[in-house]
């Protein structure tokens, strides 16, 4: 027997499915710019799921169709921000008259502007470093954010690797693939310890260098740990 598809139905089936994708993805979007609107007005402590169930003109029910808690949601507010890190990433990493040091600089410099301009996307970052906070998360905005930190890293990664000698490099040096890795570690560990810390400061009242010079002094250990290495 000759099994008979017909293209037509085929296609209909695959755009009702795509439509459908489509719809739910927009919906979602919808959540997140309502529950962004909300944390910023209210904080995250004051927001509750149905004070951005109203500003989305949802039932809190279909908000819960799309994320596990509003630890959940808060989270997955990350989302467009890790794009946007991967799109200026990506454009630094292929600019040909940088050295490594410049990349990572110019890197720096973006992540420490974003930070000043968008406090309310900081403390969602810092959340995720949070004990226990995993299982409030769903699978899906755990694995959404999770691949978008790990292709800033790649990107580091990536920019420091291009400034080396192939020679240097190679599988069989292992020290120094280990000293790319963990300058990678040191960088965004500076870069979220310089939150805490500016956070610290400001909540309690504390002497210290403003958000800006915490910043530059960070940096400037990454540039340590660039020439230990002799990366560039």
């Amino acid at each position: 027997m000759t099994l008979c598809v017909n293209p037509t139905t085929n296609r209909f089936m695959t755009s009702a499915h795509e439509r459908k994708q489509q719809e739910r993805q927009a919906r979602r979007r919808r959540i997140q710019r309502a529950a962004r609107t909300v944390f910023a007005e209210k904080g995250y402590a004051k927001t509750s799921i149905e004070q951005i169930a109203r500003e989305a003109s949802l039932s809190v029910g279909a908000i819960y169709l799309y994320f596990r808690s509003k630890e959940d949601l808060y989270v997955s507010l990350l989302e467009e921000t890790l794009e946007l890190f991967d799109t200026e990433m990506t454009q630094i990493r292929n600019r040909s008259d940088l050295k490594v040091d410049d990349k990572l600089r110019n890197t720096w410099t973006f992540l420490t502007q974003w930070a000043a301009s968008d406090v309310e996307a900081t403390r969602v970052l810092r959340l995720v470093s949070q004990p226990n906070i995993r299982k409030q998360l769903s699978d899906e905005v755990a694995e959404s954010v999770g691949k978008g930190i790990a292709q800033i890293r790649m990107h580091l990664s990536a920019m420091i690797r291009d400034g080396a000698s192939p020679a240097l490099m190679s599988e069989e040096n292992t020290a120094a693939q280990s000293g790319a890795e963990n300058t990678v570690d040191l960088f965004w560990a500076l870069f979220l310890g310089v939150l805490q810390t500016n956070d610290a400061r400001v909540n309690l009242d504390l002497p210290g260098g403003t958000f800006n010079e915490l910043a530059a002094n960070a940096f400037t250990a990454i540039e340590g740990s660039l020439q230990t290495h002799n990366l560039n």
